[in-house]
């Protein structure tokens, strides 16, 4: 028998809102049933319900969680003035100020805010940290990513986690947050410290786009760590992480990676810079987790003539394998299938290629290294140009692999941000990259592999 939550308005019918003559089923659900569903809709839905009679007036006020995203909120703003752009999100900030002073349950099971804050609101986002600590919250995800947030050009974080918070650990029981994540938020050493040492049942943290710390340690054996993402740490120099629960670790930007007591890490994504450089020194990482890793994703760039992905060790239990790959002009992608072969039990590839610098040639087509592959069933490759390089690899898996099933090509640009534009110079190149794909592609692939060009 479920218990009717204290203080919570009486019943009251909503026929009439549920299809007129039929039979109003909804009303007669205990209140507490009532708010777990409003607490499925987004905020603006659940408090419109208050309308319907005055038994709802309140409901909405006790869910359970508060998502405020304000990027497809505002988004519609984008194209207005800045001086409109300005007032929008302060009638935001505004709005979720009063729903978060209206809410009246004691506990919340998740915040998140996702919109970009301008610096002179910093302290309306302290007061919300202090509100989601205070409500003893398990999921908390703040995102003050600029608008149409492309990662070169853009400005660092608005905000910096407050100092008084670290020196305060007794203020709030932190001991209920599972899941952390912040984006464009300043955090120090400190901070993150803090959180790894005050919420002892943290099994999520994430932090992208942050500076001010050159060498950072994740270490404990009593860690309850369990997804751990670090990307785009400004200045930082070495990473030091030591976490027996680890499972999954996603890493950008870096100069040192050193891993230690990792026994749980199965899939790794690591952005290996901007040189081979950087290559090398994963490679000495990769001591701790080789044999155990499971899923691998690596962000490359120019490797021209370089060899160091012939030198990756056999990865034995490696099921999928995805590549962020930058490359220039008409540079082979051959070599990335070094990586493809130390992957003895590889299931499916995925290719993402970066069109920011690639050119077409007529340039003869390269003779790929025979070698197959007989676990390979899936090959996806996603920004495909129509090039010598592009065919020749794509090429390569038609040659060498025994299982392969579904041959998926996708010749569009892979977008840098979410509502990253079409321009007429990007829609002419996927024009043409659509009638390069099928004219290389549809009478080169065997019928036993189904080919998908998306559209």
């Amino acid at each position: 028998m479920v218990r009717k939550r204290k203080n919570l308005p009486k019943k009251c019918s909503t026929k009439g809102y549920t299809g007129g003559d039929d039979e109003d089923r909804i009303s007669e659900l205990p209140d507490d049933i009532l708010v777990v569903i409003l607490s499925l809709l987004s905020v603006k839905e659940a408090a419109s319900t208050s309308i319907l009679c005055s038994r709802w007036i309140n409901l909405w006020k006790h869910t359970n969680s508060l998502d405020f995203d304000g990027d497809a909120a505002l988004y519609k703003t984008a194209r207005l003035k800045k001086e409109l752009q300005f007032n929008e999100r302060r009638k935001y900030v505004r709005w979720v100020n009063s729903i978060i002073q209206s809410h009246k349950s004691h506990t919340i099971q998740k915040l998140r805010i996702q919109f970009f804050l301008r610096k002179e609101e910093a302290d309306t986002l302290t007061k919300w940290f202090e509100y989601a600590f205070s409500r003893q919250v398990p999921s908390l995800e703040i995102d003050l990513s600029p608008p149409n947030f492309i990662f070169f050009g853009s400005p660092g974080p608005n905000y910096v986690f407050p100092q008084e918070f670290t020196n305060s650990a007794t203020c709030f029981d932190l001991k209920h947050l599972k899941a952390l994540s912040l984006k464009f938020v300043t955090v120090t050493r400190e901070a993150i410290e803090f959180f790894l040492n005050n919420c002892p049942f943290l099994e999520k943290f994430i932090v992208h786009h942050t500076k001010s710390m050159s060498k950072l340690e994740i270490c404990g054996s009593s860690l309850a760590l369990k997804h751990l993402e670090l990307c785009y740490f400004f200045g930082l120099d070495s990473v030091r992480i030591s976490a027996p629960n680890l499972t999954s670790l996603t890493i950008r930007v870096f100069s040192e990676l050193i891993l230690e007591n990792v026994p749980m890490l199965d899939e790794l994504r690591v952005g290996c810079g901007y040189s081979d450089f950087s290559v090398k020194k994963l490679l000495p990482a990769y001591s701790a987790c080789i044999s155990q890793l499971k899923s691998l994703t690596l962000i490359l760039n120019n490797l021209k003539g370089s060899t160091d992905l012939c030198k990756f060790p056999e990865m034995p239990k490696l099921k999928k394998l995805v590549i962020a790959y930058c490359s220039v002009g008409e540079d082979s992608l051959l070599p990335l299938t070094s990586l493809i072969r130390a992957s003895t039990r590889l299931q499916e590839f995925v290719l993402k290629l970066d069109w920011y610098q690639l050119s077409r040639s007529d340039r003869e087509i390269e003779t790929s290294v025979r070698f197959p592959h007989e676990y390979l069933k899936v090959v996806k490759f996603f920004g495909y140009y129509g090039r010598s390089s592009d065919y020749e690899f794509v090429r390569y898996f038609i040659d060498n692999c025994v299982v392969l099933e579904r041959l998926i090509i996708d010749p569009h640009c892979v977008p840098y941000a979410p509502h990253d534009p079409i321009t007429p110079t990007k829609l002419a190149k996927e024009v043409t990259a659509m009638e390069c794909t099928k004219r290389q592609l549809e009478s080169q692939v065997p019928a036993h592999i189904e080919l998908v060009i998306i559209p």
